[in-house]
């Protein structure tokens, strides 16, 4: 009896066995086999393609790629390839679509959804442009281009507050990104919080101290924040450094620095020094500011006058014109400049400009009575 259990349960194993070997079970297998193979062709074709792509020998990527993408191998990385190869050449749609299969082979691809968002930015689909790249920061949250993508889109769709959020907490997680300290300041520029702007463009400027360009956006944050000696200390240094490039806003605002610190003498040399290099206004304009400062008035409203006439709506010429006019006791002249600067969106200092206003309108004398008609 115990040898025809044994056999017995022989017997059962084989039909298991057998079963598990029939022919739909040896069409999987096979099936499984070829995917594996046509994934590692798929790398392999992957690196040679992103290797040729690197060095500029797009044609020859391009081949790899679409030769690869015959096999149809479930390798999201190829499709991602294949995405940024047909953006290159223009074709949006169709990149469009190979990002969006790559993101259907593996939906955990931060890559896919990144390149996906790069196709849709550039389509003008912002808001799909910033579901991508909200993904693909999710997805890989140590990745810091993913969030500056997202960033950048998050300042497009009108939602700076949240851009500044996700930068902040992106820069609490990799310490060392410049760039993400440099984009934050940015965007706290925008909003007009120029001292926390300027904190963070310190930290970027010390983590890659050669960029000249933190310097450059670090200097503006000081000076918009009123951190003038500062402000004007970088801008010293940015003029040693690119001698070719001093003589423009560099040197203007140096000089507007200069004054603010109260040194119009200093300023006033550069400025002239500027101002024969330069058609622009803002030499006439920073010279106009040093005279005021100095109690030269006819000579600042010369400066201003000339100013005005290359561009009578300046704001900044038109509030500093109607000052100078109201100092020298002309209220009824002032009063227009004044008006045309509070109409120029751009105009700093619109709260001081309009009590000048209000000043000249009091100050302006009143219009005589007409005089009565005599009676016949």
């Amino acid at each position: 009896m115990r040898i025809r259990r044994v056999f017995l349960c022989a017997a059962v194993i084989v039909a298991v066995l057998a079963a598990g070997c029939g022919p739909a079970h040896m069409d999987k297998q096979r099936q499984e086999a070829r995917d594996r193979w046509a994934v590692s062709r798929a790398e392999m074709a992957v690196r040679m393609a992103e290797g040729c792509y690197q060095r500029g020998e797009i044609g020859r990527a391009r081949q790899y790629v679409e030769e690869v993408l015959r096999s149809g191998a479930p390798y999201a990385p190829l499709y991602v390839l294949a995405a940024r190869l047909e953006a290159d050449k223009g074709d949006l749609d169709a990149a469009r679509l190979y990002a969006q299969s790559a993101r259907l082979i593996d939906p955990k691809s931060a890559e896919a959804c990144y390149v996906l968002g790069t196709v849709e930015q550039a389509l003008g689909e912002t808001g799909r442009a910033l579901a991508a790249f909200e993904s693909a920061a999710r997805l890989s949250p140590d990745q810091a281009r993913y969030t500056l993508a997202e960033a950048e889109m998050l300042v497009a769709e009108e939602q700076p507050e949240k851009a500044v959020e996700n930068l902040a907490a992106a820069a609490e997680r990799m310490p060392g990104r410049a760039e993400l300290r440099a984009a934050l300041g940015e965007v706290l520029m925008l909003l007009g919080r120029h001292e926390s702007a300027a904190g963070n463009l310190r930290i970027a400027t010390r983590l890659e101290p050669q960029r000249q360009d933190l310097k450059e956006r670090l200097a503006l944050a000081l000076y918009y924040s009123g951190a003038y000696a500062e402000a004007e200390t970088l801008l010293v240094e940015l003029a040693d450094a690119q001698p070719e490039f001093a003589a423009g806003w560099i040197t203007a605002l140096r000089a507007e620095c200069l004054v603010a610190t109260g040194r119009p003498a200093d300023a006033r040399r550069l400025l002239a020094a500027l101002a024969q290099n330069s058609r622009g206004l803002a030499p006439l304009v920073g010279l106009a500011k040093c005279d005021i400062l100095e109690g030269r008035m006819p000579s600042a409203r010369r400066s201003l006058e000339e100013a005005l006439g290359r561009d009578p709506r300046h704001g900044e010429a038109n509030a500093l014109m109607g000052y100078v006019l109201l100092a020298e006791g002309r209220p009824a002249e002032a009063e227009p400049h004044l008006a045309l600067a509070l109409k120029d969106p751009h105009c700093a200092g619109r709260a001081s400009i309009a009590r000048l206003l209000a000043r000249a309108q009091a100050e302006r004398p009143a219009a005589a009575p007409p005089a009565e008609k005599s009676g016949k």
